[in-house]
């Protein structure tokens, strides 16, 4: 934040073309050794911090706030903050909403409902689709760049039989022992995000950057990250030609192009076109949503990926639930 400042106060002067002289050149050595004398004499750079304008339901900043709040209590308490925490009735602990915390070994070191996995090493934890959660938790605790995101996952319910989906979000904090931590809450079946989506295959693009072809078998996998909901990760050619889509296996090899969406909108050949001038694409279209007859309204999220000599598109979509359509 203060670098930030720093970034921002030159461009404030850059701005100001009416300054001369040595009017100019004095008010940026104020300028400059106000804002350098500061941020030299914290301890250490902040950690980078979610930015909640990137969500559409309130649900959703709601969670990241709380965790965010709870990393921040962490941070300056350790594990004094326990008592706070696990006080049921209180902001930190009700209902099903609660703060759980694991160190950077893995190890559970607070859970006000599952008591018996404090001490425990969750590392190799997963979900019903395999997903190792464990993992995945110290994977965004421990990024240095990005030391927050969003885990989903299936998870039975306290007293219920069957798996939900249940979406985590966890922060990477340092606490009062200079030690990682990592501070996390979660909630079942919130609505998805257009950031989810985004998110998801940013993710997808960089791995097949990397990858190539071989990428292809990890995207469809349902316990790596690029499947939840009805949430699925899609390859395409240049021209149309479908290279990955677990939606539609017998269709891998086939050229989808004409393919019509339920108002006979070529939503392919549109995204195609698009994607000729710009590198990422929101496209609107209709579809039904599982189980139902009438159609509902989607979105795609593309983008152009350069691996090697070959430029592929990939994508996924999302049902909207609300007024953002015209936005699109």
């Amino acid at each position: 934040m203060l670098k930030e400042t720093i970034f921002i106060n030159l461009v404030k002067l850059k701005s100001d073309t009416k300054l001369m002289g040595n009017a100019l050149l004095l008010r940026i050595k104020k300028c400059l050794c106000f804002s350098i004398v500061i941020f030299c004499s914290c301890g250490h750079t902040p950690r980078p911090l979610p930015d909640l304008n990137q969500y559409q339901f309130k649900e959703t900043r709601d969670l990241i706030s709380f965790v965010k709040e709870a990393a921040e209590l962490f941070s300056k308490k350790g594990e004094d903050a326990f008592i706070e925490f696990g006080k049921e009735g209180s902001k930190w602990f009700s209902g099903k909403k609660y703060i759980f915390i694991y160190n950077s070994s893995g190890d559970c070191i607070f859970h006000p409902v599952l008591k018996d996995l404090i001490g425990k090493n969750l590392l190799d934890m997963k979900d019903l689709n395999g997903k190792p959660i464990g993992q995945l938790i110290q994977s965004i605790a421990s990024n240095s760049q990005k030391p927050y995101g969003w885990i989903h996952y299936l998870w039975a319910e306290p007293g219920e039989i069957f798996p939900s989906w249940k979406d985590a979000y966890i922060i990477g904090v340092k606490g009062p022992d200079g030690k990682t931590y990592a501070v996390g809450s979660g909630t079942y079946n919130i609505r998805t995000e257009i950031k989810f989506v985004v998110d998801v295959v940013d993710s997808a693009a960089k791995l097949i950057q990397k990858r190539g072809k071989e990428a292809y078998n990890h995207l469809l996998d349902e316990a790596s990250i690029f499947y939840f909901y009805n949430t699925y990760i899609f390859v395409l050619s240049t021209n149309g030609q479908l290279l990955a889509d677990p939606s539609f296996p017998t269709n891998i090899g086939r050229n989808v192009i004409d393919f019509k969406d339920f108002t006979g909108h070529m939503i392919i050949k549109e995204m195609l076109e698009k994607l000729k001038k710009e590198d990422v694409v929101y496209l609107p279209y209709m579809w039904p949503a599982p189980g139902q007859d009438n159609p509902s309204k989607k979105l795609i999220y593309a983008r152009k990926v350069i691996s090697g000599t070959d430029t592929v598109v990939v994508g996924s979509s999302l049902y909207l639930m609300d007024p953002i359509w015209e936005k699109f």
